[in-house]
């Protein structure tokens, strides 16, 4: 039976940030992952190259090779074992597992964060430190969004949690309270 993308990728991040754990390289590995990820994305014709059969398996290594010349250790390990295992086009999802592991490791949350107008660097940060409070993160990052159609107010969503202070939402209660 094979696996979902989902089921391999919490796997085979879970080992790597066991093992990246027991070095005490959490960090380094996260930062490194997320440049590999960068890549990845702005080159997915890599991902058709090592998933094709007309390539040799000798060409792929020597790129894999190549490509992981500077890497660490586990960066490699994980792309040889990906490559072998034929997990190569599920390395964006277990860099985005890994990450997961990492922000809940490290008490990082998450937030969208959607407003009608763009927000100064202040308020981010007032969102963020309100935020982090208020479901006991370390640290917050704001990814923001612009949606005019809010009218004002903010919503906020993270993996577990979403507020709605939107001036769209109210009316829409208010409406609903008037109907009944």
């Amino acid at each position: 039976m094979a696996l979902d993308n989902p089921t391999v990728a919490r796997r085979y991040s879970q080992a790597l940030f066991e093992v990246a754990q027991e070095k005490g390289q959490l960090k380094d590995l996260s930062l490194e992952l997320n440049e590999l990820k960068k890549g990845l994305l702005a080159q997915p014709q890599f991902i058709i190259f090592m998933a094709s059969p007309a390539i040799k398996p000798e060409a792929k290594v020597a790129m894999i090779n190549a490509m992981t010349e500077e890497a660490s250790d586990l960066t490699k390990n994980l792309i040889m074992m990906a490559y072998d295992y034929g997990r190569i086009a599920n390395l964006v999802t277990i860099i985005d597992a890994f990450n997961n592991l990492y922000d809940e490791y490290e008490k990082v949350v998450r937030v969208k964060v959607t407003t009608a107008i763009k927000l100064d660097k202040e308020q981010e940060d007032k969102l963020s430190d309100s935020f982090a409070k208020l479901v006991g993160a370390k640290k917050v990052i704001v990814n923001p969004q612009i949606d005019e159609s809010i009218i004002g107010g903010v919503v906020l969503q993270s993996k577990s949690y979403i507020y709605d202070g939107s001036i769209k939402t109210k009316i829409e209660r208010i409406k609903r309270l008037l109907l009944k």
